[in-house]
């Protein structure tokens, strides 16, 4: 942990000019012309067998500690952002490097989102660090991607670091397992549904992401058989578009995460018209933390910047959090914006980092649509819902919008217990040829900076240019991020394994690569420009990138948004003013 109360002393010395106009120009270190052509460099083949080394697996092993002379040959599963990442960091280190998809097309659950799906987190936290949207400069105009725009950004990075030959479409992989030497791993990969080939690869990527295998509780589908539910169930995943769906039904959807906030005010938007009957959102333990993608016209988590983070969390500060969203509820009235999000934090004690993130706040437009909320079912009987709170309703479709089960193909039931750090199994430490990518989900923040970093470790890694943690190691940590999730999300942390503190994660994997940003003295005298970026600008994958002296300099052009410094603000004036 960085010494807080000296990064305090230099946040209050600067905080007079950190509205400060700039202006932009000059070189990005990026050509800013981002191709969207989807044609593929090399047709999709079978991957010919590999030639099986002549050395032990105990020689094998030397990899971890010691560059091999003969570039490894590397198999990622999964084409969504932490698959493509994890192909580009490994093939930049020299490994030759295939990642597989059964898909037709890259972006895995963000190609294949319903209608209007929209991403939680801006493009300014959400782009990966040397690779900026377009325009170049992130935090002037931030956007919130809808998922066929963030889709349309990975096509880019892929054909601008010319990864689009390395890719194989429409090839699932039927298993993948230990050579019969254990020296290699065995593929089994079936191409478009036809032809099965057998491949031999020295290291495995998987980076299949949380979201594969839909969860619909039991409990809830033994309720509607023991009651002859006369209507439908159906998961979130599977629908396309909610408002064709509910067109003409009683809706009831089952969770209250950023997707079923979503398809609740989808639904609900034909309760005016009469296209929809009746819409109802029921949730046995309510949502997380509220808050809208965004305030006005800017994306709300341009706040959760660096210096945000060091606020301390409602766990050790509830009053102080408390009277900051009491003094935030006019101020964000009397900037003309709607404040119910924050109202109903008020009211729940839902505050910042004790809660899993819900960063869409549309369940409560649903609500001012028409539609009601209940608490968890407590029984069914034919086509009436009983809820435990004692409400009943009459549906005929119930959308569970429950999340996923753990990935049961990948043999890991509880990420946060069995993967240090979301990326090596400690029952495995003895041999670390199988890892996994993008298993990371921030309370706030988002997925793909946290795979960025943990894909640039694990390439670092098999390069043998970092050392591998020991058992022992990998063991404590992982026991202390137990402890810790279950004090800082004690409704959440034990059903959401991979849930994860956003700054926190991120400059663990920065200290191990090395790649911590300069947030120190030196930097805010001799750059002040970008020592204020890396405080309050967007904590984004780029600031672990500063020894590249474009992307230093793109983060020190960057215009930030005045309100931006809002929260910081409004806890210095709690802990220095309010408290002398």
């Amino acid at each position: 942990e960085y010494d807080s109360v000296r990064c305090w002393c230099s946040l209050i010395l600067t905080m007079t000019a950190a509205d400060a106009p700039r202006s932009d120009g000059g070189d990005d270190g990026h050509d800013g012309n981002h191709s969207s052509s989807s044609s593929s460099s090399s047709d999709n083949k079978d991957v010919k067998v590999s030639i099986i080394p002549e050395s032990s697996s105990a020689e094998a092993m030397s990899a971890f500690s010691q560059p091999r002379r003969m570039p490894l040959r590397v198999a990622v599963i999964g084409a969504g952002p932490s698959g493509i990442v994890a192909l580009k960091e490994l093939k930049e280190m020299g490994f030759s490097t295939v990642l597989f998809d059964a898909a037709e097309r890259i972006g895995g659950a963000f190609a294949t989102a319903y209608e209007g799906a929209q991403l939680t987190t801006s493009s300014s936290l959400t782009a990966f660090g040397d690779f900026p949207p377009n325009p170049p400069n992130m935090v002037a105009k931030p956007t919130m991607w809808t998922c066929e725009e963030y889709v349309e950004y990975l096509n880019d990075y892929i054909d601008h670091f010319r990864l689009r030959g390395c890719i194989e479409l429409k090839s699932r992989v039927v298993s993948y397992k230990k050579s019969e030497n254990e020296a290699l791993w065995e593929l089994v990969v079936c191409k478009e549904n036809t032809n099965t080939s057998t491949s031999y690869f020295d290291r495995v990527v998987i980076a299949t992401g949380s979201n594969q295998n839909p969860n619909i509780p039991q409990d809830l589908l033994d309720k509607a058989r023991q009651g002859d539910f006369t209507g439908d169930i159906v998961h979130s995943s599977s629908i396309s578009s909610m408002r064709s769906l509910a067109r003409g039904r009683r809706v009831l959807i089952v969770g209250l995460g950023e997707t079923g906030s979503d398809l609740a005010l989808q639904a609900a938007e034909g309760l005016a018209t009469g296209e929809v009957p009746f819409v109802g959102i029921s949730s046995r333990k309510g949502p997380g933390h509220t808050i809208p993608r965004l305030l006005g016209d800017v994306p709300a988590d341009l706040m959760t910047s660096r210096a945000f983070h060091q606020i301390p969390d409602p766990n050790t500060a509830k009053s102080m959090w408390r009277e900051l969203y009491e003094r935030g509820v006019p101020m964000i009235k009397a900037a003309g914006m709607d404040a119910t999000w924050m109202e109903f934090n008020l009211e729940n004690g839902n505050f910042p980092c004790c809660r899993f993130g819900v960063k869409n706040s549309a369940w409560l437009d649903a609500l001012d649509a028409g539609a009601a909320t209940f608490g968890g079912i407590e029984k069914i009987d034919g086509d009436v819902v009983t809820f435990d709170d004692g409400a009943v309703a009459r549906v005929d479709l119930i959308v569970a919008a429950t999340g996923f089960k753990p990935f049961d193909d990948a043999g890991v039931r509880n990420v946060r217990a069995e993967l240090w750090r979301g990326v090596l199994r400690a029952a495995a430490a003895d041999d670390m040829s199988l890892a996994y990518v993008g298993f990371a989900r921030a309370a706030f923040g988002g997925v793909p900076p946290v795979a960025e970093l943990q894909a640039r470790w694990l390439a670092s890694l098999w390069a043998g240019e970092v050392d591998p943690p020991t058992r022992e190691q990998m063991e404590e940590e992982m026991q202390r991020a137990q402890r810790e999730a279950g004090l800082r999300y004690p409704l959440d942390a034990s059903r959401i394994t991979t849930l994860v503190e956003y700054r926190q994660v991120l400059d663990v994997w920065g200290a191990s690569l090395g790649a911590l940003p300069p947030l120190g003295w030196t930097t805010a005298l001799r750059r002040p420009q970008l020592w204020r970026a890396l405080w309050f600008g967007p904590l984004c994958a780029a600031q672990y990138r500063c020894g590249d002296a474009a992307v230093a300099a793109r983060l020190e052009r960057e215009k930030l948004h005045p309100f931006i410094t809002a929260p910081v603000r409004a806890w210095l004036y709690w802990r220095v003013i309010r408290k002398t």
